[in-house]
């Protein structure tokens, strides 16, 4: 979205507004828009944000971005998310799987699969937190794997745990 036509559209109705008084006029209104125009587009900017912000509320499971490249605005739809399903609602602080509260664990991550789940987390406009609760949902709410034929889980597991 370009705000250098919008901007030059409201210079020009001044202009040509101040015109109609006459030179000192137009000297003054040249000298008002020179002033004006760095506020201008501010004040653009920031209603392009707040119909942004909007969108996001009216939107559920997606986000609308605003970024700058050089003095215009790039408005971007990031994260539609998938729908809860029924019964397990996410929501941002995590998942309330009814009336549940929440608890804390640590997780240790190779560097690699933290950089993927950051990456995946960025992309759907959710927090870290917020995304692996809901993979880690949707695995659980997702059917079982069957064992192929002929082989059999393992009865023991094996291995410590550091407390």
């Amino acid at each position: 979205m370009q705000l250098s036509p919008i901007a030059d559209g409201i210079s020009e109705d001044l202009r040509r507004a101040a015109a109609v008084g006459g030179e000192e006029s137009s000297r003054v209104a040249e000298i008002l828009v020179a002033a004006v125009e760095p506020a201008l587009r501010l004040h653009l900017l920031d209603a392009v944000q707040v119909l942004a912000g909007e969108l996001s509320e009216s939107a559920p499971g997606a986000r609308v971005e605003v970024r700058l490249e050089g003095r215009d605005p790039v408005v971007s739809l990031v994260g539609v998310a998938e729908p809860p399903r029924p019964g397990r609602e996410v929501t941002e602080g995590g998942a309330a799987y009814g009336e549940e509260e929440l608890t804390r664990l640590t997780v240790r991550l190779p560097k690699g699969l933290k950089a993927l789940v950051e990456e995946a987390a960025a992309r759907s406009g959710s927090s870290i937190n917020a995304w692996i609760v809901a993979a880690l949902g949707h695995q659980l709410s997702a059917p079982a794997i069957p064992t192929p034929p002929g082989r059999r889980l393992p009865r023991r597991i094996t291995g410590y745990v550091q407390g």
